[in-house]
């Protein structure tokens, strides 16, 4: 597939300049605001006001006070299938391509455990409150198509085009909370402790340079590298209980201010779109979650969720425009997120639930955001989440959970400002699903 070097020198000319400032802070857009961390989550959707359960740990610390005496351990898995997708046309003459994820995530483990002795609660957990998937686009992307033509006008003379593009992308925000949580009367309980989270996000592509005339061999190129970062927060949590039938839940997690550093594996293109060493700021960003859980009846309770994600407080590094450089956080702005469930005692092992949350990502300008390295390849979008499953006590105080959820994404059609100067549009769709199966355990 021929193409003059000059045509294509205009083009990456810009290009270059784009994606070598993009990559070299080693940066790739992650979701920092899940709150699928566990099987009873998956079930119904929202657990802020919960009381139940010891992976309440990281919804409700403070009504961990209304559990029994004694120890309480969760622990679930997930298996994620995403299926994020992009479509595009660069206005090269190759016309409209369609990229998508290709793998699962079979592992999205988590872990609670509280320890009660009357008024007081010890608590601790191990999850992943952002990032836990890989991106995997076997055939390219957006991005790679991008970095290709880049190296068109460096290969001038050599190669033409390339083919045989990759990326492979991992993201695991592994966090640790430790706190207590007291009993202030039959009412009013308050909780506060300390989240450690250790980051590490790494990513790897692979572009083959070739010659469409067949008289130069082609050479594959790599890059593979990682970008490491840890930091500390604070969690702090209140439950209010007015009446037997109702139950109020309320936590704030404070940010947490993480700056990468990328250690580069193997580098191919010697430099051209990461930097060894480099480092850059993506913080956690706060959050503040609120519920109410009423009995309705003896058999069924309901509960309400919403939580607010402070995005914009959060330093997620800068983006040079036109009119000058700008915060990736203020483009994209906060998140809130708005539910509601359903729970049903059929018999007294067990209980069904279903439920949903719909998340609402209020961007201030969703082109200049999607400038950001992998935005396209994640997709960020307003989504709505449903879930249903079951609880069912298999033995004495062991409780076995099992869910299902399926989120619905907002179709996108995104300026590509990050092609420029070629005008693009991309066309956005996404579809996920996920299956978590738990334990709770009392004794």
């Amino acid at each position: 597939m021929k193409r003059t070097n000059a045509i294509f020198f205009m083009i990456t000319v810009f290009l270059w300049f784009f994606l070598f400032s993009t990559f070299s802070t080693g940066l790739f857009a992650q979701i920092d605001n899940l709150t699928n961390m566990s099987a009873e989550w998956i079930q119904m959707c929202n657990r802020n006001a919960a009381t139940d359960a010891a992976d309440i740990v990281i919804y409700n610390p403070a009504g961990l006070t209304r559990l029994t005496n004694g120890f309480h351990l969760n622990l679930s898995n997930q298996t994620l299938i995403r299926k994020p997708e992009h479509s595009f046309d660069l206005g090269i003459g190759l016309g409209s391509e369609t990229y998508g994820q290709d793998s699962p995530d079979p592992f999205l483990p988590n872990f609670y455990a509280a320890y009660k002795k009357d008024k007081w609660v010890l608590f601790g957990g191990v999850y992943i409150p952002g990032g836990g998937a890989v991106v995997d686009y076997p055939q390219g992307s957006i991005s790679t198509k991008l970095m290709g033509l880049t190296l068109l006008p460096v290969f001038a003379g050599v190669y033409d085009y390339f083919k045989d593009d990759a990326l492979e992308a991992s993201s695991l925000y592994l966090t640790t909370t430790l706190g207590a949580a007291y009993a202030i009367s039959d009412t009013v309980s308050l909780a506060a402790g300390v989240r450690y989270i250790k980051a590490r996000n790494t990513m790897k592509v692979k572009i083959t340079m070739m010659d469409t005339s067949g008289v130069i061999p082609d050479t594959a190129l790599r890059v593979d590298f990682k970008d490491t970062a840890d930091g500390f927060g604070l969690v702090f949590g209140m439950n209010i209980s007015p009446s037997p039938k109702l139950n109020i839940g309320i936590r704030y997690e404070s940010k947490v201010k993480l700056e990468f550093e990328t250690d580069v594996i193997e580098d191919s293109f010697n430099g051209l779109f990461v930097i060894d060493g480099a480092k850059s700021r993506r913080d956690f960003p706060g959050m503040l979650g609120m519920g109410m859980s009423y009995q309705i009846s003896s058999k069924v309770r309901t509960e309400l969720d919403f939580n607010y994600f402070f995005q914009k407080q959060a330093d997620w590094g800068t983006v040079l425009t036109g009119t000058g450089e700008q915060e990736y956080s203020e483009l994209a702005g906060n998140c809130w997120s708005l539910g509601a469930s359903l729970i049903y005692q059929a018999c007294s092992r067990l209980q069904l639930s279903g439920g949903f949350i719909y998340t609402k990502f209020d961007f201030q300008d969703i082109d200049l955001y999607y400038t950001n390295t992998g935005a396209f390849e994640v997709l960020y979008s307003d989504n709505l989440n449903l879930g249903l499953g079951f609880s069912y006590e298999i033995l004495k105080s062991v409780k076995l959970n099992l869910g299902f959820s399926t989120t619905l994404w907002k179709d996108e059609t995104i300026k590509a400002l990050v092609a420029f100067p070629l005008d693009a549009d991309v066309q956005t769709n996404n579809a996920g699903y996920a299956l978590a199966v738990g334990l709770d355990i009392s004794f």
